[in-house]
């Protein structure tokens, strides 16, 4: 009885243990959903801030330009001709997001502009922000309006033109399209419900997306970001309620008092944390199976575990002897670092192509490579350095070699590259081969160089660990004559013996 009762005490303590680690987990993801939510709707905040600027000053420039044909011309009624108009008119074209480009006298009458001429003159003396340039504003962003002349939704940005004296006696006007300011960065969104708003320090809407036209002419002035949030500060992120749509969301905003802007940027709350919700569901679902099944297996294991605590074991055992044998011959056949072949697995492959060359009367080339100063860098580096260098060597190796050829790594700093071909151009592409080897590999500039010995075997003369400790005594030929190059052994042109005429002779 008190065996059970204990069984039943530990498994009612694993159960509490997974219950808390999965919370936790769910938990900590969450903290980290949100603080990803809350920089993505920073940075976003600081995009559209980069951009409104970019784009208000390329309008004050084109504005600045547009009053410089009055003084050009002399009064505001002397611009109203077709050579002014031009000049109007490229002035608007080098303006990003500019839609219009008019000049207004002072009692609002249209003088001269770039859109579509109405049937009727066009004045704006009732327009809010033609009253607050007439009245000494320099700089005036007015809120989002519908254009008089089409209907379509725009922002206006606009400066007084005044005579010699300083008097007012008109202003220069652009119309903006309102969708330049956000639409582009509402895609930065990356799936989620977002909303980007341009807001004037006085709560009106300049641009917004989704949905301008559904909010055109509303008020945030008594929302939680204009009451609380930037009496305390400039910039910031924080959760709200949006007195516009209602809809709760994680928001950042940029303060730009020089144009009496804000921007703000918001995910909302469902949308930011969706994909969490649906991790958390499937995880704990998992877990809860999970445990579950664990708990029924140790019910059920309570009477079956000595029974099969021996073939568990032989099983394990089983297990682990397999990986373990998987894990060596895989070590054996390629080398971890590079993912070429080891020696074993060089040396095999290197005898069927020696055997197939035999049967084409091809020859084959070996290029036995040893890096020069490698045990230098180790030395000064560490090993990860030397690590990072064997890479970059055998990157440069796999680009030299062709289809069918074979690269391999022996073990160390050394590589040898078997290459098939036939008999008057197998010398010249080894030796190619070699010389970029070389030169690549010096010019990765890591502190490293190569010497390469060279040997050529006939298909069916000689044996392959002849040919290549003949391109070893090559290789250290070259090592020794100064590094950094090649050496060549020739092959013996005579009749193939077999091994035993050899030793006779």
């Amino acid at each position: 009885m008190s065996r059970h009762l204990s069984a039943l005490l530990a498994a009612g303590l694993a159960l509490a243990v997974v219950i808390v680690m999965t919370v936790h987990i769910v938990w900590q993801d969450r903290k980290n959903t949100a603080a990803r939510m809350e920089a993505l709707a920073a940075d976003m905040a600081k995009v559209v801030e980069d951009h409104v600027l970019h784009t208000t000053k390329g309008a004050d420039i084109a504005l600045r330009q547009a009053i410089s044909l009055v003084d050009d011309a002399g009064s505001l009624e002397a611009v109203r001709n077709t050579v002014h108009w031009r000049r109007l008119r490229d002035a608007l074209a080098n303006l990003d997001g500019g839609d219009t480009l008019w000049l207004f006298d002072a009692k609002g009458n249209a003088i001269v502009g770039t859109g579509r001429q109405m049937d009727r003159p066009l004045n704006i003396a009732d327009r809010r922000h033609f009253q607050m340039v007439m009245q000494g504003a320099d700089f005036v962003i007015s809120p989002a309006l519908r254009s008089r002349m089409d209907n379509r939704i725009l922002f206006t940005i606009s400066r007084p033109i005044r005579d010699w004296t300083g008097d007012i006696i008109g202003i220069a006007s652009t119309g903006m399209k309102t969708e330049w300011l956000v639409n582009f960065y509402a895609l930065m969104s990356f799936g989620l419900d977002t909303t980007v708003t341009v807001f004037r320090t006085d709560g009106e809407i300049v641009a917004r997306s989704p949905d301008l036209a559904s909010h055109l002419g509303k008020n945030n002035r008594n929302g939680r970001l204009f009451q609380e949030q930037l009496p305390r500060s400039p910039v910031g992120v924080y959760w709200s309620r949006s007195v516009l749509d209602g809809k709760e969301r994680l928001a950042a905003y940029r303060l730009i008092p020089d144009l009496n802007l804000v921007v703000y940027t918001g995910i909302e709350g469902t949308s930011a944390f969706a994909a969490w919700r649906t991790r958390s569901l499937w995880f704990m679902a998992e877990v809860a199976l999970a445990t579950i099944l664990v708990l029924l297996v140790l019910l059920w294991g309570v009477r079956m575990i000595r029974r099969e605590h021996h073939v568990q074991m032989r099983v394990l055992e089983a297990e682990s002897a397999a990986r373990q044998l998987d894990a060596e011959l895989h070590q054996a056949r390629r080398d971890p670092l590079t993912g070429l072949p080891a020696r074993g697995l060089f040396l095999e492959l290197a005898e069927g192509m020696h055997r197939n060359a035999g049967k084409k009367g091809l020859v084959l080339a070996f290029l036995y490579i040893d890096l020069d100063g490698f045990k230098a860098v180790n030395d000064r580096h560490g090993h990860h350095q030397g690590d990072r260098v064997l890479t970059m060597v055998a990157e440069i190796m796999r680009q030299m070699i062709r289809d069918g050829d074979l690269l391999g790594r022996l073990g160390g700093d050394e590589f040898v590259i078997c290459l098939s071909g036939h008999v008057p151009d197998i010398k010249t592409v080894a030796t190619s081969v070699a010389s970029r080897i070389i030169n690549q590999v010096r010019d990765l500039n890591v502190g490293v160089g190569c010497s390469i010995g060279i040997a050529l075997s006939a298909g069916e003369c000689g044996d392959l660990s002849g040919s290549l400790r003949q391109a070893d005594t090559a290789m250290y030929r070259a090592k020794q004559s100064g590094k950094g190059s090649w050496s060549i052994h020739e092959p013996v042109q005579e009749p193939c013996l077999s091994r035993d005429s050899k030793i006779v002779a």
